[in-house]
């Protein structure tokens, strides 16, 4: 497993109690989730987020969908493998890609 660090955040205590708990009905945790976003950011090179005044694209129906899901015999997956297959399938593109441009320079 690769090198971790500690991080310290400051949060209000009824925030990561509410996001806590929406996570836990995905299938994720807190640590899982904000890993998955760093990767995101590093990747995108952006901060995934769409700040926006306006609600339509609410997340309760789809975690509504999820526990539906969940309840019905539909298995999600876990954040930390979730991340380790993006990597592989980053890896494998890339790996690809290399190969494709040895083929063409030589």
């Amino acid at each position: 497993m690769a090198k971790t660090v500690n991080m310290c955040v400051r949060v209000d205590p009824e925030l990561k109690a509410q996001a806590e708990i929406i996570l836990e009905q995905l299938g994720m945790n807190m640590n899982g989730t904000i890993n998955m976003f760093l990767t995101q950011i590093v990747r995108e090179k952006r901060v995934p987020l769409n700040l926006s005044l306006n609600n339509d694209k609410d997340v309760l129906p789809d975690i509504y969908i999820s526990k539906q899901e969940r309840e019905s015999g539909i298995e999600g997956i876990d954040a930390r493998r979730l991340l380790e297959e993006m990597k592989k399938i980053v890896s494998d593109a890339e790996a690809k890609e290399n190969d494709s441009s040895s083929k063409v320079a030589g």
